[in-house]
């Protein structure tokens, strides 16, 4: 019994470090862009505010025009999540559920497309998007995040579906519904929370995405938050008060998408995990 808990106790305290190593960078950002200028670059290291001011917030926001650019993260990340789902979702049910010859290829290929770097596909994507003229739109940003969101999507989707029991399809078949109707009547909506997980990391990587959107995205209208957050790093310095005030403020939405969702995440990656 004492050994148990003192394994226990072991456990929570690696956990505590480990979480404290992890928060820190999030902690020192927030804690920086409440400080005085003076205060950020004072030597030796001042590590708490003695006065804590919103001067930087009020920068960033009334300055660098960053609602704008707020804005253009949410519509660019929101289209990428429905786009990546829907281009997904079909093909991770085909592969959980149906045996037929090349199948072993497509997942290879699926897990083929996880290697490759982001930066390969810089030039022949902006050529493609240039060719359908979606240069400088949402749509064709979106367009460019696929082969990096759908692999996963499709890999963590497969595992999903392959959890739900085929006697339940089966059933349905055989009291008249069409296999499009038993998907949509019934393997859709158990399979929300598994969805809504992988939708979520949709979501986060769009957000965070910045070199496609400083690639395609030449007008500044159309720019998003992390080519916001990169015009704050000069040549010559770095406004570390506006940066970290700005990248406080960036990271509000994801976590609060996050926190309210946190769920279904949660019972989604549990989900292809669980054996029946």
């Amino acid at each position: 019994m004492k050994k148990r808990k003192l394994r226990t106790y072991i456990v929570y305290i690696v956990a505590s470090i480990l979480s404290f190593i992890v928060l820190f960078p999030i902690l020192w950002m927030v804690v920086t862009s409440l400080k005085t200028t003076p205060e950020i670059y004072a030597f030796p290291v001042i590590y708490f505010p003695k006065q804590i001011t919103l001067e930087h917030y009020y920068s960033a926001l009334s300055e660098g025009n960053f609602l704008m650019y707020l804005r253009n993260s949410a519509i660019i990340s929101s289209g990428s999540v429905i786009l990546s789902l829907i281009v997904s979702i079909l093909p991770a049910y085909a592969l959980a559920r149906f045996k037929f010859p090349g199948r072993s290829f497509i997942l290879a290929t699926v897990l083929l497309l996880e290697l490759l770097p982001q930066v390969s596909f810089v030039v022949p994507m902006f050529q493609l998007l240039k060719t359908i003229q979606l240069v400088n739109s949402y749509i064709g940003v979106m367009i460019s995040y696929l082969p990096f969101v759908t692999p996963i999507q499709i890999m963590l989707l497969l595992g999903f579906f392959a959890e739900i029991p085929k006697s339940i399809e089966e059933a349905a078949v055989m009291d008249g519904s069409s296999y499009m109707t038993t998907f949509t009547k019934i393997v859709l909506p158990i399979s929300v929370p598994s969805i809504v997980s992988v939708g979520i990391y949709s979501f986060f990587f769009s957000w965070n995405e910045l070199m496609f959107a400083m690639s395609f995205l030449t007008q500044q209208n159309k720019q998003t938050i992390p080519v916001f957050l990169s015009f704050l790093v000069g040549e010559f310095g770095i406004n570390w008060g506006q940066l970290f005030a700005a990248a406080t403020l960036a990271t509000l939405p994801a976590l609060i998408i996050f926190v309210f969702l946190q769920r279904f995440f949660m019972t989604g990656l549990i989900a292809g995990a669980v054996k029946e």
